[in-house]
């Protein structure tokens, strides 16, 4: 018997939440008792991503208001008759999948990917769905206050493609593309400029870096509201030599394994993909134990914590690793091992699969079965 499901992602951008999509999608095409269709929207980039037989339904989403994109979502649910709805991105997609589902009954999956508070309301929305997943124990653990009577509570971690992130280095390419000096070491960051994502805190702590090691460069790549203020901090310190903001970067790939550390002190993250990536390329991580990044980094052991806003223990933190290049060899390997055991595409998709059987056919051990794919032994 075939199942058909019908996936629901609405971000623009082809990284995050989109790009697990992908691979899902990508994974899924190995089990032929599997059919898949995806609604997107007309502006995305997934539209044009390769997904095998998949078929792509790209509609027109004006955003989280625009009321008749449920009509529009109805006739694709009517068009493929699928067997399981699964949304995978917030951007309104979670209140339209949880009309859908109340309107059609059909099993429904919705994916969780952010630690962020929601209203008390959201209990309403949740409760429509068969299943409700999270890419974190540290996610699970703010939306399981809203997912009373959800029969399907579980966690699937997100995944990483080691394949992508085994690059070779190239890091005159990196240095003659960024005027980073032969001789520096390379520090990097990618996130959002937004306030969150600890920006401020590494800029402010490469002040006191730079006072102890000359010869470091700081590489933040990204985009948001708070790109003019970032470059304010950096001038006002006199750190335009050392820190630059690079933008949106596509090559987060090729980048990654010519840099030397990679931080990232996050104030909040649901699970943190970017360590994910950073871990499939061997790359020496400081990060904060926040959302779910402690489900991939073990202070001292794949990498190095410090507390949110601690700017003198990121400094410290950094300045260890620019003096002990074994160090940073011995936790990038170190992540790497984790990384590939913990987080491969092959162990989200089966614990997926296990979830869209259970959810067709009834198996009431559903949460034992899917933990036993997902959680550590």
């Amino acid at each position: 018997m075939s199942t058909c499901v019908l996936h629901v992602e609405l971000g623009r951008h082809l990284y995050g939440g989109a790009k697990q999509v992908t691979y899902l999608i990508n994974a899924l095409e190995q089990h032929d008792n599997i059919r898949q269709h995806l609604v997107c929207t007309q502006d995305s980039e997934i539209q044009n991503a390769p997904l095998g037989r998949c078929n792509v339904h790209a509609l027109k989403y004006s955003g989280e208001t625009d009321f008749l994109f449920i009509k529009r979502l109805l006739s694709i649910v009517k068009e493929a008759k699928p067997n399981i709805i699964h949304i995978h991105s917030r951007r309104g997609a979670d209140v339209w999948g949880a009309i859908i589902a109340k309107m059609t009954g059909i099993p429904s999956v919705c994916t969780r990917r952010v630690d962020n508070l929601e209203s008390r309301f959201s209990y309403y929305k949740y409760k429509q769905f068969d299943a409700v997943i999270s890419i974190s124990e540290g996610v699970q653990s703010v939306v399981a206050k809203h997912c009373e009577g959800v029969k399907h509570q579980l966690v699937i971690h997100s995944a990483v493609d080691l394949d992508e992130y085994s690059l070779s280095k190239n890091k005159q390419w990196l240095h003659d593309t960024f005027d980073i000096p032969s001789d520096h070491t390379v520090i990097a960051n990618f996130a959002q400029y937004i306030s969150r994502k600890g920006q401020a805190d590494v800029i402010l702590a490469m002040h006191d870096v730079l006072h102890k090691h000359k010869k470091v460069t700081c590489l933040l790549f990204g985009k948001g509201g708070l790109e003019e203020s970032y470059q304010s901090l950096i001038e006002r310190h006199g750190l335009a030599d050392n820190v630059k903001l690079c933008g949106f970067t596509s090559d987060v790939a090729k980048i990654l394994p010519n840099v030397d550390i990679v931080i990232h002190p996050a104030y909040a993250e649901g699970l943190g993909v970017i360590l994910l990536q950073a871990g499939a390329s061997k790359r020496a991580v400081i990060t904060s134990p926040v959302g779910g990044i402690p489900e991939i980094v073990t202070h001292k052991e794949t990498g190095l914590m410090v507390a949110p806003g601690d700017i003198d223990a990121i400094g410290e933190s950094l300045v260890s690793l620019i003096e002990q290049p074994t160090l940073r060899y011995q936790y990038g390997n170190a992540l790497y091992q984790h990384v590939a055991e913990k987080f491969s595409i092959t162990k989200m998709a089966n614990a997926y699969v296990n979830l869209y059987t259970s959810l067709t056919q009834g198996d009431k051990d559903t949460n034992k079965t899917v933990k036993n794919l997902v959680q550590p032994s």
